[in-house]
């Protein structure tokens, strides 16, 4: 993973230009740019919108396809223009237990005094390990846009929730501790330190900070459905009960 490091002190040079340290206004919005990084594929751009209401997930300017986060309904919906649909997933209540024991631990590396401040602060790097391995390094910075920080919270425990709900349908012998712990029973863990302006996990994979804006001008438009496509449940699909539009 120490390539990556190089990567993110770069990345930081850039993104603490437009970082200052003020007081978070109630009406924020947030427009945050990740590069990501995964083994086999040519990295890629995620933009992430973020209000009080709403976190909409794109591809940047332009990007038709979406997923949209209801912070108020519970409800996360993605869109796909090219099918016309929109399938929504609902925040689930389950009291499942893994089905592997999962002792997380945690390892702080100190700040990175060779990178710059970002909201005037320098980065710190953590590990998060699970059953003595590392799943994942952060490089995390405390205090910047805790709105942003409080919604991705909020969203990865909803999709944890519907994780949860068809781990039965998984192979016992195929279970993963780090992914156990990342997509179902710790999914806000990598943001219990702030917020990561990188995360390097498994198989090569990193994500990456390379711009934000903590005065973003929103377009309401960008949180509106689409009319007129065909709307449908992750668990419809997954009965067998849609029948998709010709």
């Amino acid at each position: 993973m120490i390539k990556y490091f190089k990567w993110v002190v770069v990345s930081l040079v850039v993104v603490a230009v437009t970082a200052c340290s003020k007081k978070e206004p109630a009406d924020y919005a947030y427009k945050i740019v990740f590069v990501e990084k995964e083994k086999f594929v040519e990295p890629y751009p995620t933009r992430i919108i973020v209000t009080p209401e709403f976190v909409r997930f794109d591809d940047g300017d332009g990007a038709e396809d979406f997923v949209l986060f209801d912070r108020k309904q519970s409800l996360v919906h993605s869109v796909v223009v090219e099918d016309k649909t929109v399938m929504t997933v609902h925040k689930k209540d389950s009291k499942i237990e893994s089905p592997i024991k999962l002792n997380f631990t945690e390892k702080d590396l100190g700040e990175m005094k060779d990178a710059p401040k970002v909201g005037g602060r320098y980065p710190r790097h953590y590990q998060l390990l699970v059953n003595d391995e590392v799943c994942s390094d952060l490089i995390t910075v405390n205090g910047l846009m805790p709105g942003a920080v409080a919604a991705l919270r909020e969203f990865s425990i909803l999709i944890a929730s519907d994780s949860k709900s068809i781990l039965h349908n998984v192979p016992a012998d195929v279970h993963n501790a780090c992914d156990l712990a990342q997509d179902t029973f710790a999914p806000a863990r990598q943001l219990m330190f702030g917020f990561p302006v990188q995360t390097m996990g498994q198989q090569e994979y990193a994500r990456t900070l390379v711009d934000f804006d903590e005065n973003y001008k929103v377009d309401e438009k960008l949180f509106v459905l689409p009319a007129g496509f065909q709307r449908y449940t992750v668990k419809e699909l997954r009965e067998g009960k849609v029948k998709f539009d010709q």
